[in-house]
Formats: C-alpha cells, sequence, structure tokens
C-alpha cells in the first residue's frame, strides 16, 4: 500500500492511498493520479511494486522527477521520500500489505517470537557482514522487509525478508553483483547462511543468526 500526500506552495491538496502494483501520475485525467498543471507531463512518472519493493519512475518528462531534491530516473521508495513533480510535492508512506501476510504465530515461551515458514520454524533475523574494503567488519542487521545496499545510479540490490527465506535481487545500475561468484539480476534469488555477495569486489557474507 502507498499513501501519496499531494502539497502544493505547503498546502495539501490530495491525500490518496494506493494498493494496486503501478501507479500512474500526469497531467492526463486516465491517470491513477492527476495532477494538472502545465509543469507536469501528460503522463509523468510511474511508481512500480512488486516484490522488491516500491519504485518511482521518471516517464521521459519534460521536466524531470526528483526524489528528495535530487534528480531521478528510477528511485526505490523509502518511508517519508518526498517526490517533486513540477511545483507539486508528493509525500510517501509505505504501508505493510496486512492481508498478504499471516499473522505472526506464538511461539513457546521465552523464545522469539516471528513469521512462521512453512516448515514451521521460526525465520531467524538475518544480517550481512562485510568482509573486504574500508568498512571490513562493519554488520548490517536486516531487521526491515526490504533494505538496499549499493549506491545510487552505480549498483543498488535489495534483499527482502519474506515468510519463507530472504530474497536478493538487482535493482539499478550498469553493473551486476554477483552471489557465490554468480550474477544475479532483477529475479529475487534467496539466500542462504554463509552466501557471499560481491559488490564490484566489495564482498559480504549474508549470515542467518
Amino acid at each position: 500500500m502507498v499513501k501519496i500526500i499531494v502539497t502544493y506552495d505547503g498546502l495539501i491538496q490530495q491525500e490518496l492511498s494506493f494498493g494496486k502494483p503501478r501507479i500512474t501520475i500526469g497531467r492526463r485525467p486516465s491517470n491513477d493520479l492527476v495532477i494538472d498543471h502545465l509543469t507536469v507531463s501528460g503522463q509523468h512518472a510511474a511508481i512500480d511494486t512488486s516484490l522488491q519493493g516500491s519504485f518511482i519512475l521518471d516517464l521521459g518528462s519534460t521536466n524531470g522527477t526528483m526524489i528528495n531534491g535530487q534528480p531521478i530516473k528510477k528511485h526505490m521508495l523509502q518511508n517519508s521520500d518526498v517526490i517533486e513533480i513540477g511545483k507539486y510535492k508528493l509525500h510517501i508512506t509505505l504501508e505493510p500489505e496486512r492481508a498478504a501476510s499471516p499473522a505472526p504465530v506464538p511461539s513457546k515461551a521465552g523464545s522469539a517470537q516471528g513469521v512462521l515458514p512453512a516448515s514451521g520454524v521460526a525465520l531467524p533475523i538475518a544480517k550481512i557482514k562485510v568482509l573486504t574494503g574500508a568498512n571490513a567488519g562493519r554488520e548490517l542487521v536486516l531487521n526491515k522487509p526490504v533494505t538496499t545496499l549499493g549506491s545510487p545510479g552505480v549498483l543498488v540490490a535489495a534483499i527482502t525478508r519474506q515468510q519463507q527465506a530472504y530474497y536478493i535481487a538487482h535493482v539499478e545500475g550498469s553493473t551486476f553483483p554477483k552471489l557465490n561468484e554468480q550474477f544475479i539480476d532483477t529475479q529475487p534469488v534467496p539466500l542462504k547462511d554463509g552466501d557471499v555477495i560481491d559488490f564490484s569486489g566489495t564482498r559480504m557474507e549474508f549470515c542467518l543468526e
């Protein structure tokens, strides 16, 4: 679910929520979000939502699309991002699809609760451990539904935490990450404990706690 608050000069113009995989934004009446202003192209931008997360894409607009003051062609959205289209600002809130995920099942007393995969064993929280480079030794806990890694415009990948496993997929950039020495693309690939991810020479280990 994507919630969008549209403002103009700080005043709220629209407040909408969408649960569909693609939201089109533009001046034409056929768009899901219509912004009737000359600075906005007929079909200006789109928000696509998939297993990898929600992305804003500029659709070749005349005046471009900006995220938090930076021009973009494609960008993975995070909560509280502000999309700038013409003179309008779109304040983004990403809400989880409650109907798509089963409620957490209580575990035995004294143990942590979590989402139960098909095997009936709670999926543990995982982490990424940096093995090489300036940040060697640092660890990143994967406690969010989607965690992005890399540098925008160069190489970005997303790790998603789902009911049965963690998955990694390429998001943007002209270079692609490797998983255990094999290139991966936009198709999500499941991760296993001890897998090694390579970001242009920076190696990281996926660890299940």
